[in-house]
């Protein structure tokens, strides 16, 4: 049975305007192309910001936009001219904003020799050069204590941009994140971190507690914000990390619930609000998963992609999954999430910044936000089991009477 007496609180943080974002991740390239060359571009995104606002999003991370690394003042400063110029760029920011929505991008430290004299500068130039066009916040590519040793080069880098966004208080800094974190001098600087704990975690409800008891002490630890995510570039989307077909979906879906009901800021990756799972096909890059085109419309090759004489490895069976086929569907994997994060937006359940842990069935796991807020409960066992008290807010899938079925979340207040 469902104990909704106990408790075991976590601190998760609040204050700035980020610290319950849902933030957009896009793959500019394959989301919309504008012009016909079969290639998404920045228009492209323009083109599609009343759907992101629709969705209910806060945050528009662009991905891979740079036309160089940091220290190239002649392409650093500039987009890539595949993807648009900056007057293309301009417009995206200047629209966005207009909807409310912030613009979030990638800095290409990585590649560019962040130990070589000279490059604090370089980089507080390119900074500076962002901001006053307008953005909000950037994601560094040195992810420390993940993809080099933490080391003098990476902390002053961040030393550096901490220096720089001082003068701009309402933009931050962002990394990818591991266990190794609270753990590296200098990562303070950061404002929030990107676990990928939480999106590499088995669907077992007692690994999933664990999970989220680590990632918000050890954040805590440092006063910075964690990002929930599901997925990452490198791993499976959600829709086939758990399983596959319907059983996938199913538990995409749930732990969707889960990740958008914790405290913290919540990380999607264009398409997952769609549950689109890979393509299975040729187009892989090394190792990572192959991810089609964003699907948009009809049942031709494209799905509205492009306008090009151009076959993407998109499948044929995602013409059930566009974004037209799923707009009008209240049971559909983007209704859910439109839902969702209204719900998370508006509703006075969310406020809470602590979650409290209940007892739950086995297979199960149980929290509230806060003391009086949202009561989020999973169901991973193969039983049904019975639905925890209070009004139901969503569900991912559906209930049966009074009973949670298995492979499902429900959010109830």
């Amino acid at each position: 049975m469902w104990d909704l007496t106990g408790s075991q609180r976590r601190y998760a943080g609040d204050r700035p305007w980020w610290h319950r974002a849902v933030n957009y991740r896009v793959d500019v390239r394959s989301f919309r192309d504008s012009d016909g060359d079969g290639i998404g571009d920045l228009e492209g995104v323009r083109s599609k910001l009343e759907y992101l606002d629709q969705l209910g999003i806060d945050a528009l991370w662009l991905t891979g936009i740079l036309a160089g690394p940091i220290s190239e003042p002649s392409r650093d400063c500039d987009v890539d001219p595949m993807l648009g110029d900056l007057g293309s760029y301009d417009k995206l920011i200047a629209e966005a904003h207009g909807r409310g929505i912030s613009i979030l991008m990638d800095l290409a430290a990585e590649r560019s020799g962040i130990d070589q004299p000279g490059f604090g500068g370089e980089l507080a130039r390119a900074l500076r050069f962002w901001i006053g066009r307008g953005v909000d916040g950037f994601r560094v590519g040195v992810s420390p204590g993940m993809t080099r040793p933490a080391d003098e080069a990476v902390s002053g880098m961040l030393g550096t941009m901490r220096s720089v966004l001082a003068e701009h208080p309402r933009c931050l800094i962002g990394a990818f994140v591991d266990e190794r974190f609270p753990r590296i001098p200098g990562l303070g600087r950061l404002d929030l971190g990107t676990d990928v704990r939480f999106g590499s975690v088995s669907f077992d409800a007692a690994a999933v507690r664990n999970v989220i008891d680590g990632i918000l002490a050890d954040f805590a630890s440092v006063d910075t914000y964690p990002v929930w995510v599901l997925a990452g570039w490198d791993r499976p989307r959600p829709a086939g990390q758990h399983g596959e077909g319907r059983t996938g979906l199913a538990r995409a879906r749930a732990m969707a619930l889960v990740q958008l009901a914790l405290p913290g800021i919540a990380g999607l990756d264009n398409g997952d609000e769609l549950g689109l799972a890979e393509t299975n096909t040729s187009d892989r890059i090394g190792s990572q998963p192959a991810r089609g085109p964003m699907p948009w419309m009809g049942a031709d090759a494209t799905f509205g992609f492009t306008d090009a004489p151009y076959t993407p490895a998109i499948p044929q069976d995602w013409q059930h999954l566009t974004v037209e086929a799923q707009t009008n569907d209240p049971t559909s994997t983007l209704s859910l999430h439109r839902a969702a994060l209204a719900l998370r937006r508006t509703h006075h359940a969310f406020r809470g910044s602590t979650i409290e842990w209940y007892g739950a069935p086995a297979g199960c796991l149980a929290f509230r936000r806060g003391s009086t807020g949202l009561v989020c409960a999973l169901n991973t066992s193969r039983q049904l089991v019975p639905l925890p008290p209070g009004e139901v807010l969503l569900s991912s899938g559906p209930l049966t009477g009074n009973r949670v079925p298995p492979d499902t979340a429900v959010w109830l207040a």
